[in-house]
């Protein structure tokens, strides 16, 4: 039975509580998708049924909860992201077994006994949860193929190889960049506000290049294939760069907002977080939205004190052993100079809301731009 929420509550037990109430909602949900499948043989209900192949009996995701289960992360380039799973999926049956009033370690062995296939009945929550997906993403202001030099140091442009990427510019003036034009999760991204974009001399070690700048830190040199499209590129990045971007001015006003008044937060809670020196946790208030993280004292905060914003990050479990705490993970930088940041919850559940918030929050800020 799901207790009442007291007047007196706190905002935690509150939370706690409204989450059980979702977690009810989106149980009888699946429950009747199930059984309208059943009864109509399949023709309705479930909303798709998905097979993962491997041979190697890594399949690429991550799944979280019990009673029932839900797709928390999915791996790039692996069997999962093949198939058709999404972040979000309800798994109603695996390979046949019914598996909505399982618990999360009997939905694990039962895909663990089915070798190197696993055919899963899923139901969407994608749409139902969050309307906004419904939504058709916005089109890039201009995408194409580039060379772009890895492993770049800095003031020594020419000493490193060039590899071809698919990158794009989108009307948030971020310029993403992928491995291929049909990879969804980008390799990196690169806000190109107060950046500054200069043909390269030739000695760069490719025709048709140019530099992206910030000031600070690393360049990153780029090259197109025509004098045409280095040209184009130049205009297109130099009038990015001198826009004001809505999404920073945005970002800045959430930080003088106390933690109740940041609207739709993907996630919000205590975390302890790891100092600049590895024994240095310090517990804080956080609220995620948006791909950017504010820290605030505590709860009746009236201010964060900071933010760091997540993009092109990566979020990954940890155990004790590597952290020395229990429940914790990590977010990994796209690129070195950037820094990494340590986290630890209090429950192992709380350490996945987390995980399942973050690579959402930071996948869908992605998709959304």
């Amino acid at each position: 039975m799901i207790e009442l929420i007291a007047s007196n509550s706190t905002p935690d037990s509150i939370r706690r509580k409204l989450e059980e109430v979702l977690k009810l909602m989106l149980l009888v949900w699946a429950r009747e998708s199930f059984v309208i499948s059943t009864l109509s043989n399949g023709a309705h209900g479930v909303d798709k049924t998905v097979v993962v192949k491997s041979d190697s009996g890594e399949f690429g995701f991550r799944i979280h909860g019990s009673k029932p289960v839900v797709v928390a992360a999915i791996e790039p380039e692996t069997p999962a992201e093949s198939s058709g799973l999404e972040v979000g999926d309800i798994i109603i049956s695996v390979n046949g077994v019914q598996v909505l009033d399982k618990h999360h370690t009997e939905v694990v062995k039962i895909a663990h006994d089915g070798c190197e296939k696993l055919e899963l009945q899923v139901a969407r929550t994608i749409g139902v949860l969050m309307h906004e997906q419904l939504e058709p993403p916005s089109q890039p202001i201009f995408s194409g193929y580039l060379w772009r030099q890895s492993g770049q140091a800095k003031g020594a442009p020419n000493s490193k190889k060039w590899v071809r990427r698919w990158f794009s510019l989108r009307p948030d003036n971020c310029l993403y960049y992928y491995k291929t034009e049909d990879d969804s999760q980008p390799v990196g991204a690169m806000i190109m506000a107060k950046h500054t974009v200069d043909l390269c001399p030739v000695d760069v070690g490719k025709p048709f290049a140019f530099k992206v700048d910030a000031g600070e830190g690393i360049p990153m040199y780029v090259a197109a294939d025509s004098d045409e499209l280095a040209n184009r590129w130049l205009q297109l990045l130099r009038q990015a760069a001198s826009q004001d971007n809505q999404w920073l001015d945005k970002s800045a006003r959430c930080l003088y907002q106390s933690p109740t008044n940041i609207q739709r937060p993907d996630c919000f809670g205590y975390l302890l977080k790891l100092g600049s020196r590895w024994c240095g946790w310090s517990k804080r208030y956080c609220v995620l939205k948006d791909a950017c993280l504010y820290f605030y004292q505590d709860a009746n905060s009236k201010s964060a004190f900071g933010m760091t914003c997540l993009h092109g990050y990566k979020v990954a479990s940890m155990s004790a052993n590597a952290s020395g705490k229990k429940n914790s993970f990590e977010i990994i930088p796209p690129e070195t100079k950037l820094r990494h940041y340590f986290f630890c919850t209090e429950s192992e559940m709380d350490k996945k809301r987390w995980i399942s918030a973050l690579e959402y929050s930071i996948d869908r800020w992605i998709k959304s731009g």
